[in-house]
């Protein structure tokens, strides 16, 4: 196969020594056989603490296009994923779970259908060989992720996948949201193909993932759905909450008033406001309600302030061939004397530009 794209994998491991080597070689062996201009392996160590280090450090010295990232503590998947992300260079960047479940011969088909057009191809593990309560949770998370995401992925969370370049600058994971790529990719337009891949029985060692990631579920879906549709209104999901109860103490505390008011002209009906315990409801849903709403606020004015939330990415800007532009760097000496930054002529540089040796 021949491709003019560069190629990265981001591999991040935890504890798995005895796979890494295979995988390694499975990789480049793939690589020799397809015509690329250029590729890399960076290896992401999370903290692990039965060799692996070591042995990421020997692959990197010793294996051509071989980089090792070696992270101070466990950090979780997705900061090692941010670090290999960080360090990616290649037009195409994968990411390949550690654990020899993913097979390399897949490579070429995701290659093919991100040069296709695609931004980001997700592999589905039709067949998997796991545990059937593995499998029953793992359909379960799918289904909930394509219901709040509308994204119709069949395995959202599947570790083989191949995006371009932009999309793993672009995105940014903390805590589990790995798991989530497809739909927050979706968010900033991204195309998004799966692609049916072979699913492999663990070899070596065993999941570093235990029954605590069942608990982390709720959690994680509230956060897919603040990112998938909130994330840059916060102030909807908030009031979406808080209006019910405004409205329904609203409605209890204006009932004890009327009748209150009814009370005090006719003895006879009515009944006096301060004998209801109703009123302490009311009052309590009202201001849980103007709660939420404060709370919506703070998020927006916190959005707004954030450095860097610009809120939305180009994808190109098209203009007539004819037209006239202006260099976007070129800078009117009237407007700006900093000299810093203005556009000086091919050769000439500044007193600041000139490293001292």
């Amino acid at each position: 196969m021949n491709t003019a794209s560069s190629l990265s994998f981001v591999i991040p491991a935890y504890n798995e020594v005895e796979s890494l080597p295979l995988l390694v070689d499975g990789i480049i062996s793939v690589l020799e056989g397809l015509d690329c201009p250029w590729w890399e392996i960076i290896l992401v160590d999370d903290g692990s603490t039965d060799g692996t280090p070591e042995l990421m450090t020997q692959l990197a010295t010793e294996r051509r296009g071989v980089k090792t990232i070696l992270l101070r503590a466990n950090f979780g998947k997705s900061a090692a994923l941010m670090a290999g992300f960080g360090e990616a260079e290649g037009d195409i960047v994968f990411t390949m779970d550690a654990d020899l479940q993913d097979d390399p011969q897949e490579i070429p088909a995701f290659i093919e259908m991100v040069e296709s057009g695609y931004d980001l191809v997700s592999g589905w593990k039709k067949t998997r060989l796991d545990p059937l309560e593995k499998r029953l949770a793992s359909r379960f998370f799918n289904w909930v992720v394509r219901r709040v995401s509308g994204i119709t992925l069949h395995d959202s969370n599947c570790g083989f996948k191949a995006y371009r370049n932009w999309c793993v600058k672009e995105i940014s994971l903390r805590g589990n949201q790995h798991r989530f790529v497809p739909a927050i990719l979706a968010r900033l337009g991204a195309r998004i193909g799966e692609l049916p891949v072979r699913h492999h029985e663990r070899k070596f060692g065993a999941s570093k993932y235990g029954i605590a990631r069942y608990f982390h579920g709720a959690a994680d879906m509230a956060t897919l759905l603040l990112l998938s549709r909130f994330s840059q209104s916060p102030l909807y999901l908030f009031g979406l909450v808080g209006l019910p109860l405004v409205v329904l103490g609203s409605v209890i505390g204006g009932y004890l008033l009327a009748n209150h008011v009814l009370n005090l002209v006719y003895p006879a009906l009515g009944f006096p406001l301060t004998t209801r315990p109703m009123l302490i409801v009311a009052m309590f849903l009202f201001l849980m309600g103007l709660l939420f709403f404060f709370i919506g606020f703070l998020a927006e004015l916190v959005l707004r302030a954030a450095a860097g939330g610009k809120g939305y990415l180009v994808k190109e800007v098209v203009r007539r061939s004819d037209a006239a532009t202006v260099p976007r760097a070129r800078l009117d000496a009237s407007e700006d004397t900093d000299p810093s930054r203005r556009v000086l002529p091919a050769g000439i540089r500044t007193k600041s530009d000139v490293t001292p040796r």
